[in-house]
């Protein structure tokens, strides 16, 4: 009797045990410009976070927050930016230690934003090229800027558009937004880009899989040890 208690906990235990296992997410942002950079990392789990402003080149940053809305969720929902004369700057946001879907699955990319001059406050001067690139990194990295290596490219948009793109994960995985901002002139920019996932074959986690086996395979061997002594 003791041992089928013994082997009825290690099963109902099972997705507990799997739970606490589980790494908990990081959030890793890049702000790059002329051979100048920034990195910032944060352990917040799901939920959001408010990063440091920075200066790098020509480019000021401020009102940062980027949040994990759910399992597959990525968003930078507050970026806001000045430069104060032309320039190009790229910002990398990546979140690590996503776990589903698991499989062939499609990834939304939306970006949104606005540009305003900021020598008049409005649009008209200058110009200014801006755009976000999504990638999903099996290799689960935090400090890659630009997703340089080991990424698949989900999709590449323009400001305020959006776009659908596919990819397949084998086990943890990692986010990344890319946005370059190219401008000839001092300007105001504010952006809002996020990445999530929309659809996927979803399998049981392995860890699970196997404590599970463990389990009923102790279950079975107990039925067995009883069916003997009875017999």
């Amino acid at each position: 009797m003791r041992q089928f208690l013994l082997a009825s906990a290690i099963i109902l235990a099972a997705p507990l045990i799997a739970g606490e296992a589980q790494a908990v997410p990081m959030l890793g942002l890049t702000v790059a410009s002329g051979g100048d950079s920034k990195f910032q990392s944060a352990n917040v789990g799901v939920g959001v976070h408010s990063f440091a402003g920075v200066k790098v080149g020509n480019f000021a940053a401020y009102n940062i927050g980027a949040e994990f809305r759910s399992a597959n969720y990525l968003d930078l929902s507050t970026f806001d930016l000045s430069s104060g004369a032309g320039g190009t700057l790229t910002i990398t946001l990546t979140g690590t230690d996503f776990k589903s879907p698991v499989g062939a699955s499609s990834w939304f990319t939306q970006f949104n934003g606005n540009i305003a001059s900021a020598a008049t406050g409005g649009a008209g001067s200058g110009s200014a090229n801006v755009s976000i690139k999504s990638y999903l990194d099996n290799g689960n990295t935090l400090n890659n800027p630009g997703c340089a290596s080991g990424c698949t490219l989900l999709s590449s948009v323009n400001l305020n558009g959006s776009a659908t793109g596919t990819a397949v994960t084998d086990g943890l995985f990692a986010l990344t937004e890319v946005i370059t901002i190219t401008t000839t002139a001092a300007q105001f920019f504010s952006l809002d880009g996020s990445v999530s996932g929309v659809s996927a074959t979803s399998v049981p986690e392995p860890m699970s899989l196997a404590l599970l086996g463990t389990g009923l395979v102790g279950l079975g061997l107990v039925r067995h040890r009883t069916s003997r002594q009875a017999a």
